[in-house]
């Protein structure tokens, strides 16, 4: 990922929260004949006392991800946060000029590691599932939780996913929220987001900073 130093993002709480924040990755696998494939997956963030922080995640056993990616492959995941675009009408300065162009303003953590199937365990996959779902209803009213499911349902379920764990190794972080802008431009910029029909634009207006 490439990020310019006023645009990269470093802070290891910073990261983790935003991957906490944004479950569902782009896995990047390759196989052992070196095809490149692509795989959307919620994936759990686990942080162990004094141990690195792991990414859990699970799949049917006839995926093509446990099929073609064996124990020990390296791993590239990329979470990407809310992203809007931005019109250059909502820029307060450069109108004279007319030296604007359309951006698009995003968050993306990229994390890097290997990957480590676990198979043939049942009561991984259950608490895995538990943690998953429970980050997700988390705040909610009536939270929804596996023990409101039928039990026979969840084991049948348990017993037909693959789970694995991908040991952290890199994080790296790009904020590209119009940093190298004015502050004018900046306040504009949010003034203008939050009018957008579309939520996500509304999300990357709280991240901006005047």
């Amino acid at each position: 990922m490439h990020a310019q130093p006023l645009f990269a993002e470093n802070d290891p709480a910073t990261l983790l929260h935003l991957v906490a924040s944004y479950p569902l990755a782009t896995l990047v696998t390759t196989s052992a004949t070196g095809a490149t494939d692509v795989h959307l997956l919620p994936l759990e963030l686990h942080q162990p006392d004094a141990a690195p922080a792991c990414l859990r995640g699970h799949v049917v056993r006839d995926h093509p991800m446990r099929r073609d990616v064996a124990d020990g492959s390296s791993m590239l995941v990329l979470f990407q946060g809310p992203n809007a675009y931005i019109s250059p009408r909502w820029y307060v300065n450069g109108q004279r000029s007319a030296r604007l162009a359309p951006s698009w303003n995003y968050v993306a953590v990229q994390a890097r590691g290997h990957l480590r199937w676990v198979d043939g365990n049942p009561a991984w996959v259950l608490a895995h599932l538990a943690a998953l779902t429970a980050a997700q209803e988390a705040g909610r009213s009536e939270p929804w939780s596996l023990e409101l499911a039928a039990p026979d349902y969840v084991q049948g379920a348990a017993r037909h996913l693959v789970g694995f764990e991908i040991e952290v190794t890199a994080l790296q972080g790009k904020r590209f929220l119009s940093q190298q802008r004015t502050e004018a431009d900046r306040r504009s910029l949010v003034e203008h987001l939050v009018r957008e029909p579309s939520g996500m634009a509304h999300d990357v207006a709280r991240l901006i900073v005047p």
